[in-house]
């Protein structure tokens, strides 16, 4: 029997849920997939930030170098009362604290360049976010994205290349940095680093570099002027374009504004401040030749780069006040020499009847910061000769006239080319020295423009002779000012310390300082007659030395040769003291130069520097005592540490009483000889000597009081002649006396003390010997005790007279 199949019972299909199981398993299958497609994109991810971060991170510098990062730095040289002389760096940075630093400034900063600063971790996503959107829409770089700390990592730890690979390291730097330091510490060294524009680094340079201003000083005007800078320092500068620097001042206030730093009105004030700059100047430099002393100094013993970057802090023994007396004096009087020597002509010419002009750039560079007060008086400016009339010429500038009176001109004769001398007499007519076309220096006076706007001007030359001088204090060595030339813009030679010139006879006290240790007293007489060496070597065989007057004077005293500067005297005393012994005094008082060793030495042959001269008579106001020459006192690091420090030091090179003889004599030089017109004018004991070389060469006067020792010698350094009669009287006393008076106008008036054995005794200034008159030829001389004379000019030996004439210490 076939089993029965039974029929299963067919079941209706259930549709929506199983629509709805299928439905979930789609879901289900399609998170799933892109859930693993996720992790695999984060562990993808990971994996890439891992290698890249291995890639870039491996040989990135150590952030814990911040900690001890010493930027470049301003080395400060000061004077005597720090006051500044001068700064020498690469980058112009003055380290602040960040307490010192207007916290106005650091919100502005933070507004501006990182708003979210003090909240993100070293990278400001959002500004980078906002960065590349704007960039994208404009198609080029127009907004930056960087963080105050990739600024810092970028400038401080990277080179400024602009690549991924920097830009990847850079953000890794960044986090690192942030991990590292307190936001403070990062901003500090921000604030501290980043370039201001026109040479400053950090915002106490910026202050002085646009405001002239330490930066705890600044209004908010200033304030958010400088926190605008770092983004584009030289197209926003005011001093470039004003407008586009207001502009960005206005972004800094908004800023302000939105973080509710300030309000509405403060912005607004601040809106309206003008731009109150300081004008844009050289490196201060107050005292260029003193200052490139201690340059050279700091360079040779410490490197260049512990000079430009090191911040060193150099307190030299340079008086400012002084060093602006001395720069002026020399002016003064190199301009006025030079004046008298007469007129070279123009310093070049132009065809105005063939259209041509002057190239104004060339002769007359400026600066925009100097447009406001181009013309103002005291200016010296290049002009055209545009117009000649007997009394009066009319010159041109770029954009300016002016017009120059006879009076203003009337030392302009030219030299006379077939004589070579001077023609006599103030010019009379103006058109003899100028013409149409002629480019010439002119000086803007004081005075108002004439009816047609014309400025008042002055000629003027650039001279052709040079000078310099020197002021010591006898007591320290201290260096107090130092001249070095007419114009240090044009050359670095200085002529107190580094040229070799012949003293002339104001080399002479040193011969009549060796004399008196051979036994010569002030009232010794030699007499002044001729003398012919005819055994002398063959250079001076047959020389027959005269005076500067032509004639001879028969008996004389030391102190009248001193005095009146006799040649034929000082080579016969030198010869009797002999030469070689004459050098070794030399050497006593400092002198290092080489010396010819033979009788020509009286005359001052043998050529030295200025600063040698000033130092040896510095001695003889010193009683005998020759101070080490001292310009430093001082020398700090950045950290405040001392490298250096000096103290004045010195040594006895001739006694007391040998150098008060001297002294003696050279104050009778100042009295009635070469050097009369100090003594007229000078209400005050002073001893010098004047030196004048073969003709008219070089031109010195050296001389001293009990307070200071100055130097000046005036000259060409082609070493050809002055002029006729252009000698030390002429030429450098003018410029020692206007020195001096204005150096020594609050020093209270000192005499020289005599050493206790010293004696006075009167004697006839003629014969040197004792004598009873009260006249013209009787003076009061100097003697150690012991050395006096003992015999009257009459003869007679009254020994009642003769101990009425000793005076002890009068």
């Amino acid at each position: 029997m076939k089993p029965v199949r039974r029929k299963r019972p067919q079941v209706k299909p259930q549709t929506g849920r199983l629509r709805r199981r299928k439905k979930h398993n789609y879901v289900r299958t399609f998170f799933a997939f892109f859930s693993i497609l996720f992790l695999l994109t984060l562990v993808a991810g990971a994996g890439a930030g891992w290698y890249v971060y291995r890639q870039f991170s491996s040989d990135l510098p150590d952030v814990s170098l911040l900690r001890d990062y010493k930027p470049s730095l301003v080395t400060r040289i000061y004077d005597n009362s720090d006051s500044l002389i001068a700064e020498y760096y690469v980058q112009k940075r003055i380290l602040t604290p960040l307490e010192n630093i207007p916290h106005m400034l650091r919100l502005a900063t933070i507004a501006v360049e990182d708003s979210s600063f003090y909240e993100h971790h070293g990278l400001n996503l959002e500004g980078i976010l906002r960065a590349f959107i704007a960039n994208m829409k404009a198609g080029r770089v127009v907004q930056g994205g960087s963080s105050i700390t990739q600024q810092v990592a970028k400038t401080l730890l990277l080179t400024p290349e602009r690549t991924l690979e920097r830009k990847i390291r850079e953000a890794i730097l960044s986090i690192e940095i942030d991990r590292r330091y307190t936001k403070n510490e990062i901003l500090e060294i921000y604030l501290n680093h980043i370039y201001y524009g026109h040479g400053a680094y950090g915002v106490e340079a910026a202050a002085q570099t646009y405001f002239g201003k330490h930066v705890h000083e600044l209004t908010l005007a200033e304030m958010t002027m400088i926190s605008g800078l770092p983004k584009a320092p030289n197209n926003y500068s005011p001093y470039h374009d004003p407008e586009r620097a207001k502009e960005r001042r206005e972004h800094a206030l908004n800023r302000l504004v939105a973080i509710k730093a300030i309000t509405e009105a403060q912005k607004n004030e601040a809106a309206n401040e003008p731009f109150n700059l300081v004008g844009l100047k050289k490196p201060t430099n107050n005292a260029p030749w003193f200052a490139e002393h201690v340059r050279r100094y700091l360079e040779k013993k410490y490197g260049a780069d512990m000079l430009y970057n090191g911040g060193l802090t150099v307190r030299t023994t340079l008086d400012l006040k002084l060093q602006r007396f001395a720069n002026e004096a020399v002016r003064f009087g190199l301009e006025k020499t030079d004046k008298r020597l007469g007129y070279r002509g123009p310093v070049s010419t132009v065809n105005l009847e063939k259209g041509e002009q002057p190239d104004w750039a060339r002769l007359n560079p400026r600066h925009k910061a100097d447009m406001d007060d181009y013309y103002k008086p005291g200016r010296v400016l290049r002009g055209l000769v545009l117009e000649v009339g007997r009394k009066n010429v009319s010159i041109g500038f770029e954009d300016a006239k002016g017009y120059i009176a006879l009076k203003n001109m009337d030392w302009a004769n030219k030299v006379n080319p077939s004589q070579n001398a001077l023609w006599r007499g103030k010019l009379k007519d103006a058109r003899k020295a100028l013409d149409k076309g002629d480019i010439v220096d002119v000086k803007i006076l004081e005075g108002e423009p004439d009816d047609g706007g014309r400025l008042p001007l002055a000629l003027e030359q650039t001279p052709a002779v040079q000078g310099a001088l020197m002021a010591v204090d006898p007591r320290t060595g201290y260096i107090l000012a130092m001249v070095g030339g007419y114009d240090p813009a044009v050359t670095k030679f200085n002529r107190a310390i580094q040229a070799l010139r012949q003293p002339g006879s104001s080399f002479k006290p040193i011969i009549y300082t060796a004399a008196m240790y051979k036994g010569f007293t002030p009232a010794s007489i030699i007499i002044d007659s001729p003398i012919i060496f005819n055994r002398a070597a063959t250079e001076f065989k047959g020389w027959k030395p005269v005076n500067f007057e032509k004639k001879f004077f028969g008996p004389t005293t030391l102190r009248t040769a001193v005095t009146h500067s006799r040649n034929v005297v000082t080579i016969k005393l030198l010869e009797k003291i002999g030469v070689s012994y004459a050098v070794g005094f030399a050497r006593r008082f400092g002198i290092t130069s080489p010396i010819d060793p033979n009788l020509t030495l009286a005359l001052g042959s043998s050529p030295v520097t200025l600063k040698e001269m000033v130092y040896a008579y510095s001695s003889l106001a010193n009683g005998g005592k020759l101070m080490k020459s001292m310009f430093i006192k001082s020398i700090e690091n950045r950290e405040g540490a001392v490298l250096e420090k000096n103290v004045p030091e010195g040594r006895q090179v001739i006694s007391p009483s040998i150098a008060f003889l001297m002294v003696n004599i050279m104050k009778n030089v100042v009295k009635e000889g070469t050097a009369r017109t100090i003594g007229r004018k000078m209400k005050r004991p002073v001893a010098g000597k004047t030196g004048t070389t073969n003709s008219y060469i070089d031109a010195w006067f050296n001389g001293y009081t009990p307070d200071m020792a100055c130097a000046v010698w005036v000259g060409k350094d082609n070493n050809e002649p002055m002029g006729k009669k252009e000698t030390g009287s002429r030429v450098a006393i003018p410029i020692w006396l206007k020195f001096m008076e204005k150096a020594l106008r609050d020093v209270p008036v000192t005499d020289f003390t005599p050493p206790a054995d010293i004696v006075f005794a009167r004697i006839n200034k003629k014969t040197g010997k004792l004598t009873r008159s009260t006249g013209d030829n009787a003076i009061f001389e100097s003697f150690i005790d012991g050395t006096q004379p003992d015999s009257f000019t009459s003869g007679t030996s009254d020994e009642a007279a003769h101990s009425k004439n000793i005076r002890k210490g009068l």
